[in-house]
């Protein structure tokens, strides 16, 4: 089963860089981001309703809630969205691979809930090197391209920031309950935010940003959350984030299968690089364990 989850969030979250890109055509991004989690927020209520099992907030899930509704579904896709406006999707998802670095740190010397190894950081390194190798820009950047990707960084230590706190405090939050609270809350404040920010009067929709932002509501959102905040229960939180080193493979992959664009040899160096830097990160947690009880860690 966790290798099931771990594969959907890649493979949906290495097709949503594309998708919010398309999506914004047309559409200022805090509203696209906004209108992407008020849908998701209504598929998720449908689905907590149809449970019929009664809501207990505990502290716990309170703080759950607070945090992934401000840090992720709020502030991390309003630094995401907002960049794609100014950097490529690519660009975009290379500095957001900084998310593990990021999230060894602060699971290491702010809720220490995880040990900070030599050969976890370098494969996490390693992993973002390649990542760079696939997409990182020829030529200057301009002003708004620089704020750009310090934006993308941001949204990468606000989801750092929630993934930590998730794995410390929402062991036994309900992922149901979870999303559908988080998500309202980010709805709610990234359309306060547009409001205030974003002219309506500019929007321009098309079949192709709608059906962008239907995928990115019901799949990108609903689904891989779903398993994303599953995923963190079973896994070590610095594990949980290696996705964000694969996705931009999946990414690539996608765009030769269903666009035939070009994979160029420096894309191929980025690839192997990534699985050699996820290797050195995950390889000596496997074989800890397998010392440590005397036979192969199982994988249902």
């Amino acid at each position: 089963m966790v290798a099931f989850l771990y594969a959907l969030i890649c493979l949906i979250w290495g097709s949503t860089w594309v998708a919010i890109k398309v999506g914004l055509v047309g559409v200022p991004p805090f509203l696209a981001a906004g209108l992407r989690f008020l849908f998701a927020t209504l598929v998720v209520g449908l689905v907590v309703a149809a449970r019929r099992k009664r809501i207990v907030l505990t502290r716990d899930d309170r703080v759950c809630i607070l945090s992934a509704g401000l840090l992720v579904f709020w502030l991390d896709y309003a630094a995401v969205y907002w960049a794609e406006v100014q950097i490529s999707s690519g660009l975009t998802a290379v500095l957001f691979s900084t998310m593990p670095l990021m999230t060894a740190l602060l699971s290491a010397f702010w809720t220490r809930t995880e040990t900070l190894s030599v050969r976890k950081i370098t494969g996490i390194l390693v992993g973002v090197a390649g990542t760079a190798l696939l997409f990182w820009p020829e030529g200057r950047l301009d002003r708004l391209q620089v704020l750009g990707m310090l934006s993308a960084l941001a949204g990468s230590l606000c989801a750092a920031t929630n993934l930590v706190t998730m794995k410390k405090y929402g062991r036994h939050t309900d992922p149901w309950t979870l999303n559908f609270f988080g998500m309202g809350i980010g709805a709610v404040c990234l359309l306060v935010m547009s409001a205030a920010l974003e002219r309506w009067t500019s929007v321009e929709w098309t079949r192709s940003n709608v059906l962008a932002l239907g995928y990115l509501a019901v799949f990108g959102s609903v689904v891989a959350f779903w398993a994303y905040y599953a995923l963190i229960k079973q896994l070590e939180a610095t594990l949980v984030s290696l996705s964000t080193l694969i996705i931009p493979i999946v990414a690539l992959a996608l765009g030769r299968l269903i666009l035939n664009e070009a994979v160029t040899p420096a894309a191929v160096a980025g690839i192997v690089t990534i699985l050699a830097g996820v290797g050195i990160a995950i390889v000596p947690a496997h074989v800890g364990r397998r010392v440590a009880a005397g036979a192969l860690p199982s994988i249902d």
